[in-house]
Formats: structure tokens, C-alpha cells, sequence
């Protein structure tokens, strides 16, 4: 038994030294990441398929970053609060959702643009909402509160 022991701590012991060891994020990604995402420490990488992604938090703003082989940077998805909205489309969400109260934004930049999806709550819904750059704004899901 003890030898089962000692071989199972022995075997991840090692493996785990060689995980560390291992980069598995290329110098061109490494570069673009360095000049665009400054100031951020131990971001943590995944690879899937051709893409690494890279997570980490940025001025209280949590990001994940999606970049291809070549190092280009494909995709961002940022994660923060209504006072990271742009004013023009804050404007507009509160004007068209009126009573309604920011709760989360996910931000989405990719070639196609930028995208907002909008988490709004009022006394008994939370409302899904998907807005532009230019503050247009469409109504993708409404659920009723369970926690009221």
C-alpha cells in the first residue's frame, strides 16, 4: 500500500513539474498580448483548437482574449458594470428600459464589432438585452425573479 502511495505522489509530482514547464502560448501571441494588455499579471492561458485564450482581470474589468496562431487577436469578451458602459448607449438603455436597473454587461469585440449584452432587473423581471456601439437595442429574453 505504501508503495502505491508513494509511486501516485511520486507520478504527480512529476507531472506537474513538467505541466509548469510547458508554455503553451507562441512568442507572436505572447508579443501581442504584451503590447496590447499592459499592467496585467498572471493571466491565465488555455489553448483549444487554434486558438489561445487568455484570462485575467484589467482595472477591475475581467477579460478573456482570444488570439489565433499568427498571434493576431481574434475576440475579446470583457465583463463589468453599468459604469463601463459607454455614456451614448447607457443614454439610450435608460431611456428605452425606463425603471430599470443595469445588473451586469458583457462585452463582446470581434470583426463583426462591438456587441453589449445587457442583464436589467426591475421588482419582478430580469430583462436580456443585446445593444450596438450606436445604442440600438433589442429585447432577447425576459425571466421572472426567483429571488423575490
Amino acid at each position: 500500500m505504501k508503495k502505491i502511495i508513494f509511486s501516485a505522489v511520486i507520478f504527480l509530482s512529476i507531472t506537474a513539474t513538467a505541466a509548469s514547464r510547458i508554455n503553451p502560448v507562441n512568442e507572436k501571441v505572447m508579443k501581442t498580448f504584451n503590447e496590447i494588455f499592459r499592467n496585467v499579471s498572471a493571466p491565465a492561458w488555455n489553448v483549444s483548437g487554434d486558438y489561445y485564450e487568455a484570462s485575467f482581470v484589467n482595472a477591475s474589468v475581467r477579460t478573456r482574449a482570444w488570439f489565433n496562431r499568427k498571434g493576431h487577436l481574434v475576440q475579446t469578451i470583457r465583463y463589468y458594470t453599468e459604469s463601463g458602459l459607454p455614456s451614448n448607449v447607457l443614454y439610450k438603455v435608460k431611456q428605452t428600459y425606463a425603471g430599470k436597473e443595469v445588473c451586469g454587461v458583457v462585452e463582446t469585440t470581434n470583426s463583426s464589432g462591438i456587441n453589449y449584452g445587457i442583464i436589467l432587473k426591475d421588482g419582478k423581471k430580469y430583462t436580456h438585452i443585446n445593444a450596438d456601439t450606436h445604442g440600438e437595442t433589442e429585447t432577447v429574453a425576459e425571466y421572472t425573479r426567483g429571488d423575490k
